[in-house]
């Protein structure tokens, strides 16, 4: 017999904190345009117990993870291995990962947020109860592949042949006489449709509350969207609440569709793989530095720049080619720790990967196993994770961003080592 629990705390930021996402804001943040909040789903079925957690942030850092896990083994019992934490990802939320150029994060903050979401699961695991669960999936298309080909080179703009994952996957969780307790639903966009200085979940939220009046409690879970943008993208709030309205009742289709799950197995698998990074050459790394004190130079006579803008943007970029220039003179084979989970739900797999996978990897495992729910920016996110032929072309996913999230790019040849691991941890269980 499966039980669970369900439970949501408000974990809004003060106004005043660094938000995330973006590199080009002039500051911090001057308002709330709506809450954030972090849920919890626990699941028992007597052997094992599992928590999975969706928070309105762009992801948890490293540490934060540790801490919460650390939290609900002390005040829960629930083995830090059987927690999921995933971040939607959300561009207007706080900065809760160690980003260079993307704010500074806010200690006390962060004491709160981990205490919130250790709570959030421990009031679930009081609230268990007996429970059926059902799996359900409805086309919803809210997002489009961002790698455009223009002029020869890769852009972030619209690649309509790109591809994609267009649909809503959910979990549903219903209480012994059938009342709806909780709907799980996840899809594949960047929240990315707002750039300003309010705090706001993005159309997540607006997903979820949607969801929340017309059914059960939400729990959204980002999927694989490191080249899928929202669409339309219009930089507002009434377009972020269309698209969380689609997302919404695509949500409630699938979740009034779904399909009881079969048998009550819960298990838990873990495995850190180690991703190689590429060196660059001593005199490329010289270079990029060169390049970044040319920058701050001109933007420090820039009279319309921010201080905020030429510490955050200008001085984090020339701290990055600094340790770019180091890792380059050092040498050697370094690696990024990778750590895969999947958690299964009777014969659902839910994939978890810390990173912002392409979602080529959704689409594998669509093909890999017979149902599966595969979600990015889970317990961490070491940046983007490509396809391998996604270096030959080069662009933003490939090229630059990952100066923001650490010093060095992972290799082409992650691709393979994430898809077999993952294979071979799918059977294991089977």
């Amino acid at each position: 017999m499966i039980r669970a629990g369900i439970s949501e705390v408000n974990i809004t930021p003060p106004v005043g904190v660094s938000m995330c996402g973006f590199a080009a804001r002039k500051g911090p943040s001057e308002a709330i345009h709506d809450e954030l909040f972090a849920r919890a789903l626990v699941l028992d079925n007597g052997e094992t117990q599992v928590a999975i957690v969706g928070a309105d942030v762009i992801s948890f850092a490293p540490d934060l993870v540790n801490r919460i896990r650390g939290l609900v083994e002390q005040a829960v019992g629930i083995s830090g291995d059987c927690v999921l934490l995933n971040g939607s990802h959300s561009h207007s939320g706080p900065t809760v990962m160690a980003f260079r150029c993307m704010g500074d994060r806010d200690a006390a903050y962060e004491d709160v947020l981990c205490r919130k979401v250790a709570g959030a699961i421990a009031m679930a695991a009081k609230g268990l109860a007996p429970a059926s669960l059902s799996q359900g999936r409805a086309p919803v298309r809210i997002g489009h592949n961002r790698r455009e080909m223009r002029a020869g080179r890769i852009v972030l703009g619209h690649h309509p042949k790109g591809p994609e994952a267009p649909w809503v996957d959910v979990l549903r969780v219903d209480a012994a006489d059938g009342t709806p307790l909780a709907v799980v639903f996840a899809t594949a966009a960047h929240p990315v449709n707002l750039n300003a200085l309010s705090i706001s979940a993005e159309f997540p939220g607006y997903a979820a509350q949607f969801v929340r009046d017309n059914l059960a409690m939400p729990l959204f879970l980002q999927g694989c969207c490191g080249d899928i943008n929202c669409s339309p993208k219009d930089g507002t709030f009434e377009g972020s609440a269309l698209l969380g309205t689609r997302l919404g009742a695509a949500t409630l289709t699938a979740a009034l569709h779904a399909e009881r799950l079969e048998s009550d197995v819960l298990a838990v698998n873990n495995r850190v793989v180690e991703l190689p990074l590429m060196l660059p050459k001593v005199d490329e790394a010289e270079h990029a530095l060169a390049d970044a004190e040319a920058r701050l130079k001109r933007t420090r006579e820039d009279q319309n720049t921010t201080p905020y803008q030429l510490r955050q943007q200008c001085e984090g970029m020339v701290g990055w080619a600094k340790d770019y220039v180091k890792a380059a003179r050092t040498g050697g084979n370094p690696t990024e720790p990778f750590a895969i989970q999947i958690i299964h739900i009777g014969n659902l797999a839910v994939v978890g990967y810390p990173g912002e996978m392409f979602v080529d990897y959704q689409l594998f495992l669509e093909d890999a196993c017979d149902k599966t729910l595969a979600l990015a920016y889970t317990n961490g996110c070491i940046g983007y994770v490509p396809t391998a032929d996604a270096y030959a072309v080069g662009g933003y996913e490939v090229e630059q961003a990952f100066k923001y999230y650490g010093t060095l790019m992972i290799g082409p040849e992650c691709e393979d080592i994430i898809k077999t691991t993952t294979i071979e941890m799918l059977k294991e269980k089977a």
